[in-house]
């Protein structure tokens, strides 16, 4: 091993954890990778909103589009772990999700609480959502965007170079980024491992580039791509220029 990841506990040990410290607690895990199918998970959702679970354990899975009318306490573990994937939109996206599910407590069953698990707790996303204070994240965020040049004040593109062997994808992706065109008002970032690593057996690196906004990122990219080295094998591209994820 020559590097560390960031993994987190897993459902899995939680759920060790929790049969462990509330025994009597009847406990349901909810995680993409253990859906049997659409009809099973229903019948779960159905079964938390009647209340026949004390203590659910799941991933971003429950935080989107659910109701649970006895829910009265959330708990996240890990809650910054969002914030240091890579994606200039990541504080955007750990706010939303996370008031979103600590919002999910007490809306039907009178007072709810959440609780946050942090390494960072003075991060204004962390300081905005223990505030309550929507408006404050945004003035930080859009203060942070600015001075990098960010959307909306700049534009993006992102470029993921995929493959079965992760030398070679590697090493295409570094070939890819010394075929860029030098150009002031354009900077490249990267190559460096996608949010998502490992999709299907393919691992993925991307390239941010970075421009202003009145700048004609797509015929740069068209330029790039023309004087790109030659793939070999199953090295595979995705590109959007102003892409809405970066996964």
């Amino acid at each position: 091993m020559d590097s560390y990841v960031a993994v987190g506990p897993g459902v899995e040990r939680l759920e060790e954890e929790v049969r462990e410290l509330f025994p009597e607690a009847r406990t349901l895990v909810l995680s993409s990778d253990l859906v049997v199918s659409v009809e099973r998970m229903r019948e779960e959702f159905a079964d938390i909103a009647a209340g026949r679970f004390d203590i659910v354990i799941g991933t971003q899975l429950v935080a989107k589009g659910h109701h649970f009318p006895m829910l009265n306490l959330v708990g996240v573990i890990d809650a910054d772990l969002g914030l240091s994937n890579g994606d200039p939109r990541a504080a955007e996206r750990t706010f939303q999700l996370l008031h979103q599910v600590v919002g999910r407590a007490g809306r039907d069953a009178g007072v709810g609480r959440g609780y946050l698990q942090t390494h960072q707790p003075e991060h204004p996303v962390m300081r905005a959502l223990i505030a309550g204070d929507r408006e404050a994240f945004y003035s930080a965020e859009i203060a942070m965007r600015e001075a990098a040049a960010y959307p909306p004040f700049g534009r993006l593109a992102s470029i993921v170079v995929s493959g079965p062997d992760k030398n070679a994808t590697a090493g295409y992706a570094r070939e890819l980024a010394r075929a860029a065109p030098v150009h002031d008002e354009v900077r490249v970032l990267g190559p460096a491992e996608a949010p998502l690593a490992l999709v299907r057996g393919r691992h993925r690196l991307r390239l941010l580039i970075r421009a202003p906004r009145a700048f004609d990122l797509s015929a740069y990219m068209r330029e790039w791509l023309a004087a790109a080295p030659k793939r070999h094998g199953a090295i595979k591209l995705d590109i959007d220029v102003d892409p809405q994820s970066f996964l």
